[in-house]
């Protein structure tokens, strides 16, 4: 037992007989007892406490080097490990990805301007959503309507029968218009403003009627709504004829071969051709009778006679007419539901025409453009 004060510790009671171990005989000059730990054997010099604890404060400081050197490292090296997995995921079989181009801003054609999704964006999109890029999906919503792709404009009018197409000039639009429902001819008074068939499609020699529901949007001008005729003159005309104060609807026929105005028959109006309003004309031909008739709204206005009509081959023609070998006359504003009958039309077919809209007559016409 140690007193505390440095007092050897005898082993066994008293001096050990045996090794420094305490197995074996002590040598000859060897000390038969083992010190306390941390103290010095008697004898042996004082211990440099300050020296030892500075020492010892040194290997701590370096333990704790070591401790945090390793744990930043393993921190590093996982970090690195995570890095690594997540290229080669990125890269995957096909290689490196290509980077994602920043969203670009597209202009509406009335609207703000509004982001244009990622490529990646589309490519995750179901099939409806990327379906909606296309014009008629489009049309679900105003705005979409207006991103999207304007679709081709129709080059030709087909007639009801489809046996009777219409060229359309360049100028010539179909289109809605106010006032009117289903499709109408949007023409500005310009020389390329019309539809033209390839071959005549009304035969004059015999009765013969011909309508349109019309748009004048021209304060001064004759106008052809509807006409036929050869490289130098018509046969018949529809329209509104108009010089000096002069201002009425027209139906009228050239009796004679020649091109000249003095072999004109007409049937007029009873009152002023309107602006900005819709009317039905109606010419209607009777071979038996030998008279052209002018309807307006229905009503018949005139009734004129003829020695007969001058037959041509020239095709038909909406929006323009053939005057002394010149295109002339083009129409201005809208038309609509343009027919023709192999018949004269009576009176009362004509007023039921009128309640239908422009569209029925009771009657099968030869053909018809613009119906709904």
């Amino acid at each position: 037992m140690s007193d505390g004060g440095g007092t050897a510790h005898m082993v066994g009671g008293g001096m050990s007989g045996g090794g420094p171990d305490g197995t074996g005989p002590a040598g000859a000059g060897r000390p038969a007892y083992l010190p306390p730990v941390g103290i010095a054997p008697p004898g042996s010099p004082t211990p440099d406490w300050a020296a030892l604890a500075e020492s010892n404060e040194r290997r701590q400081r370096r333990r704790r080097l070591l401790i945090t050197g390793g744990t930043v490292a393993g921190v590093l090296a996982v970090a690195g490990i995570v890095t690594t997995a997540v290229l080669l995921r990125q890269d995957g079989p096909q290689g490196p990805r290509a980077a994602e181009p920043t969203p670009a801003a597209t202009l509406a054609v009335d609207g703000p301007p509004s982001a244009v999704p990622s490529a990646s964006a589309a490519s995750s999109a179901p099939p409806s959503a990327s379906a909606s890029a296309s014009p008629s999906a489009a049309s679900g919503s105003p705005a979409a309507s207006r991103s999207a792709a304007p679709s081709a404009a129709p080059t030709r009018l087909d007639d009801l029968r489809g046996a009777r197409p219409a060229a359309l000039g360049p100028g010539a639009a179909v289109g809605t218009a106010p006032g009117h429902t289903g499709p109408a001819l949007l023409l500005h008074g310009s020389a390329d403003g019309w539809a033209q068939t390839s071959a005549a499609v009304v035969d004059t020699s015999k009765s013969f009627t011909v309508s349109a529901v019309v748009r004048n949007d021209a304060a001064t001008g004759a106008r052809a709504v509807v006409s036929q005729g050869t490289g130098s003159y018509y046969s018949f005309y529809l329209g509104r004829d108009y010089w000096g104060s002069h201002n009425q609807w027209v139906f009228k026929v050239q009796t004679a071969a020649g091109g000249e105005d003095s072999t004109s028959r007409q049937a007029f109006s009873t009152g002023q051709a309107t602006t900005g309003q819709w009317v039905m004309l109606t010419g209607v031909y009777d071979a038996g009778s030998k008279q052209i008739r002018l309807y307006v709204n229905g009503a018949p206005a005139q009734t004129t006679s003829v020695s007969g009509i001058w037959q041509t081959t020239g095709p038909l023609q909406i929006g323009r007419t053939r005057w002394k070998n010149t295109w002339t006359d083009p129409w201005d504003g809208a038309l609509t539901n343009v027919q023709t009958w192999s018949q004269a039309l009576p009176a009362e077919r004509v007023a039921q025409l009128w309640r239908s809209g422009g569209t029925a007559a009771g009657a099968q016409p030869a053909a018809g453009w613009l119906l709904p």
